[in-house]
């Protein structure tokens, strides 16, 4: 089976303003070819992501822009099956830079290395890194599209073994179905099995006054935390968002609007200590989710 790994960098929060790509191609399990270049997304540039590729405005000022680069990227992809860690962002960033330079549409089927690591290991998260940790590989520079693409394509290789090389196994054996570019994604089919129920949220916590500050930051907000906080409990600190008018996510949700990250852990972002949530966090961004990141120094000084 050959299939090729993609991973996209963005500008900033718009799954359109793709920065960088990294193509590799893999054929019996073994890298055979790959693709790299920067691309102008003709967009603004966030100081957030930034921080995480490294990429500015001024590296990618002379490249060429996304549909100047398509024919290429379209001939290297052929009609092999796609695959990239973590599918719903790279597959929505590939779908909607097509469609805002209305370009002609690609058939091409995907899956997710992401996803496969849920049901075929037993790791405490399935990032990149970690996954890469429990087959003996590492990566030097993560969040570099080409080294991110390559990176997926050897778990993908690693996960696959089992099957020959061959995806056609593990979507047998988990009743899984093929994701398909502008038509659905990659999951469970129809009668599949289905992944362990979720544990039920512990009791909401309760406000102490029932009169809010309608203009505080966090009114009406879903604000969610990751790390280990240096300056209060973790349930406190959930109190304060709760007596502001706001809601306490224990974990990330689709109404989540704001992650408090830990002092420690905000000096890990793009690096390989960084957390699944701020990693889930920066993909959501890229798909066009208005969800902000603050430390923990900031929340307390919104206090």
């Amino acid at each position: 089976m050959d299939y090729v790994a993609i991973d996209f960098e963005t500008a900033n929060g718009r799954g359109d303003s793709v920065c960088s790509i990294g193509l590799s191609r893999f054929s019996d399990g073994k890298e055979i070819d790959r693709y790299y270049a920067l691309i102008n997304p003709g967009q603004y540039f966030s100081q957030s992501n930034i921080l995480i590729h490294g990429i500015t405005e001024e590296d990618v000022a002379s490249k060429p822009f996304f549909d100047d680069l398509y024919p290429e990227i379209r001939s290297f992809i052929g009609d092999a099956p796609l695959v990239a860690h973590f599918a719903q962002f790279d597959m929505s960033c590939l779908q909607k830079t097509i469609e805002t330079y209305r370009l002609p549409k690609m058939q091409n089927e995907f899956f997710c290395s992401c996803k496969m690591a849920q049901r075929m290991l037993d790791l405490h998260n399935n990032r990149l890194p970690t996954v890469l940790d429990y087959f003996g590989l590492t990566i030097e520079n993560h969040h570099n599209a080409s080294d991110d693409a390559v990176a997926c394509g050897l778990i993908t290789s690693n996960m696959l073994k089992q099957y020959d090389y061959d995806i056609a196994g593990f979507l047998e054996q988990y009743q899984y179905q093929m994701g398909k570019l502008f038509s659905h994604p990659f999951g469970v089919a129809k009668g599949g099995k289905k992944a362990p129920a979720k544990k039920k949220a512990a009791p909401a916590l309760k406000p102490k006054s029932l009169f809010f500050d309608k203009e505080h930051v966090f009114y009406g907000k879903h604000v969610c935390f990751t790390g280990r906080l240096q300056k209060l409990k973790r349930n406190d600190a959930a109190q304060l968002v709760i007596d502001a008018g706001g809601h306490f996510d224990s974990q990330l949700s689709y109404e989540t609007t704001y992650l408090v990250v830990s002092d420690s852990d905000w000096r890990k972002i793009g690096t390989p200590g960084e957390s699944s949530k701020i990693q889930a966090v920066r993909e959501l961004q890229g798909g066009g989710r208005n969800v902000t990141m603050l430390s923990e120094s900031d929340f307390l000084r919104i206090f």
